[in-house]
């Protein structure tokens, strides 16, 4: 434990640079961070110091600061140096998340951690840049736990009528949190054969919301154990790597979590569509090369335990938020009372046959923002609500979904509905 944080920073500062000068390398701290479980020096090195030999350096100076390893790695500050913060705090999600101060999420918004500047790291899934998410790193790293974490926060923050989850879990225990959380289309899938219909479903509604030019409500697709379920199940791999190639147009998501996402088990086509990787603690620079899908990250350096890498156009090192399952679990469906009735399946009834009906996705939209805004009184307000616009195909959406709850679609003023009952 450090008595005089100040004193603390200063000292290792000044052992930082008296071990490189030692050593033919020169250079000045001129700042830096303090996270929760890291400590960050800018360091500016001498014009003929090259990063190579300051990189060379790490165990010297690892040994000079008395921590197990550092990561010194080229940043937007210059050349920064990462070592473990002996004062570090443990992160909790619920805590983090309540301090974003949302009363409303924006769309696709998911809480990755807490980035190494101190500031709240957020993924957009609508974006093109994250669409799809890979979480890679070895037990222990921490990727179930993120990926859990990522999973609660989407619930937490949207609506179960604009966004739904689909759950894959091989081993059953990945998504305990989520257990009769709205946005469940079923119970996680464990079965390698229920998983492949269950995707293949999802290549199908992928094609038609493409038709119809549709991308709600946002589907994501969480998957534990990647690797392992490719293995066991020779019928993911097609329909996942459509998924990944066309379905962010169509509003569908994958974030999957996976040990070692080598070319001998995920294709070339399938890696390549994961723009955004989150990378744990790794064994050598070689898996960190394959895991990030590039070199020179140093994610053989990071400490474990929820210590991670984003790496899409930039990387940035984050820590993860620990997950008590069972105060998710509560928060959750307190959050969104009175909802889990709305979505749950009847036992044994398929995705792919069910719950993804377009009408049905639609009718239930319709259905919560009646509740939100009152009874609507013609089918052209029906439309513009659920559509934004009038006429045309969004009159046939509404048709649809009035005619999936047996309602007429002949009478100017209709009758308001509810999901309730079906």
């Amino acid at each position: 434990m450090v008595r005089n944080q100040r004193k603390y920073l200063e000292f290792q500062a000044d052992r930082v640079e008296a071990i490189l000068a030692a050593h033919g390398a020169p250079v000045q701290i001129t700042g830096g961070t303090i996270g929760p479980r890291l400590i960050r020096f800018f360091i500016q090195p001498a014009p003929h110091v090259r990063l190579a030999a300051i990189r060379a350096l790490g165990e010297d100076v690892a040994a000079a600061l008395q921590t197990a390893n550092v990561r010194i790695v080229r940043g937007e500050e210059g050349v920064v140096l990462e070592f473990a913060n002996p004062d570090g705090r443990t992160l909790t999600l619920l805590t983090e998340i309540a301090q974003l101060g949302f009363s409303e999420w924006p769309d696709g918004v998911a809480y990755l951690g807490l980035a190494d500047s101190g500031v709240p790291l957020l993924a957009r899934l609508a974006s093109p840049e994250v669409a799809h998410i890979l979480i890679a790193g070895t037990t222990g790293s921490g990727k179930s736990v993120l990926l859990r974490g990522l999973a609660i926060s989407l619930a937490l923050g949207h609506d179960p009528a604009a966004l739904r989850l689909v759950a894959i879990d091989p081993k059953g225990r990945a998504f305990d949190a989520l257990e009769r959380a709205p946005h469940l289309t079923q119970a996680p899938i464990r079965e390698a054969a229920e998983a492949a219909r269950t995707l293949g479903g999802l290549a199908r509604l992928m094609e038609e919301r493409d038709a119809r030019r549709e991308c709600a409500p946002r589907i994501v697709v969480l998957i534990d154990e990647l690797a392992d379920l490719l293995m066991v199940e020779g019928g993911v791999e097609g329909s996942l790597t459509r998924l990944l190639q066309r379905g962010r147009e169509a509003g569908i998501h994958v974030v999957a979590a996976t040990q070692r996402p080598a070319a001998a088990i995920l294709s070339g086509l399938m890696r390549a569509n994961f723009p955004l990787r989150l990378v744990g603690r790794v064994v050598s620079p070689e898996d960190a090369r394959i895991a990030a899908g590039r070199g020179g990250t140093g994610a053989e350096l990071l400490g474990g335990r929820g210590d991670f890498l984003a790496v899409g156009a930039d990387v940035t090192r984050f820590q993860a938020a620990l997950v008590d399952d069972e105060k998710a679990r509560r928060a959750i469906l307190n959050r969104w009372p009175g909802r889990a009735a709305a979505f749950a399946l009847p036992e044994g009834e398929s995705l792919a046959a069910e719950v993804l009906d377009p009408a049905q996705v639609d009718a239930e939209r319709l259905a919560a923002l009646d509740r939100e805004n009152g009874p609507y009184r013609s089918n052209r307000q029906r439309e513009m609500a659920l559509c934004g616009y009038t006429g045309g195909q969004a009159t046939l959406r509404v048709k649809r979904a009035l005619e999936w709850h047996g309602a007429t679609t002949t009478t100017p003023a209709m009758p308001v509905f509810t999901v309730a009952g079906r």
